[in-house]
């Protein structure tokens, strides 16, 4: 079960918007740079009317601070969020399994960190809001693999004395190495992995809306008269994201 429900008061004239899964990085650097320019149109773009973002995690397909380096690629993007975050915006980052290595930079820069699934009270409309890796039944082994490694606080110090110049392409590598799961057919298992995890979150709490990524898999489903299902899908092969304003919630494409 989530911790304590987060109030946040949505402003009038405001809108909030989710979008996440750009997987910054994959599958090689000019690409990434591409959909890096594509990703920072796009915040340019909301920029007068977004009152909160939340990022949905694997922003990207690998991250890994250490104490004085971080990973320097992405400085463009990272510093249009800086902007924006002085300019009055709040964002809201929730750790996918791709960048789950996330430390203090990213709360130094005044992002808002969650590991794990989160409640928000909107203007009275309640959201359970996350990445969705490891929820609902099966996946045994990642599950036990995320356990043992990803969160072991002992082997990562242990990585983190690896040289940035090997550790850092030595993670890329091995995450780039992964399938594509957006082209996969474990996007549409991996949704209704998630989507069962909702069902049976439903039997213990009432949420309007439950919103996370993961799966790549571009979705909107009715889980009951009060209560709806949004998957915010990828920006490798797409560009979707979710605008919420007066109550209502648009999936939508962007279009640079």
């Amino acid at each position: 079960m989530v911790k304590k429900r987060i109030n946040l008061q949505k402003i009038t004239n405001k809108k909030i918007y989710f979008a996440g899964d750009f997987h910054l990085g994959r599958p090689d650097k000019a690409s990434s740079k591409l959909r890096e320019k594509k990703i920072i149109s796009w915040l340019n773009s909301i920029n007068n009317d977004a009152q909160d973002i939340f990022l949905l995690g694997d922003v990207f397909d690998f991250w890994f601070e250490y104490d004085n380096v971080i990973p320097k690629d992405n400085l463009r993007f990272l510093s249009t969020i800086s902007d924006m975050i002085e300019e009055g915006i709040n964002f809201h980052y929730f750790l996918g399994n791709h960048d789950l290595w996330v430390r203090s930079y990213f709360k130094e820069l005044g992002i808002n960190i969650f590991e794990e699934p989160q409640e928000f009270l909107i203007n009275e409309k309640i959201f359970l809001v996350g990445h969705g890796d490891g929820l609902g039944p099966g996946d045994i082994g990642y599950k036990t693999l995320k356990k043992v490694f990803f969160k072991n606080k002992i082997l990562q110090f242990m990585y983190r004395w690896i040289h940035p110049d090997i550790g850092i392409p030595i993670g890329k590598y091995l995450s780039n190495s992964k399938k594509e799961i957006n082209i996969s057919g474990n996007a549409k298992k991996n949704d209704d992995r998630i989507i069962n995890y909702c069902k049976k979150y439903l039997d213990i709490k009432e949420i309007n809306f439950f919103i996370f990524g993961h799966s790549h898999y571009k979705n909107k489903f009715k889980l009951s008269e009060k209560s709806t299902y949004y998957n915010c899908g990828e920006w490798i092969n797409g560009s979707s994201y979710l605008e919420y304003d007066e109550g209502k919630l648009k999936l939508l494409d962007f279009k640079n």
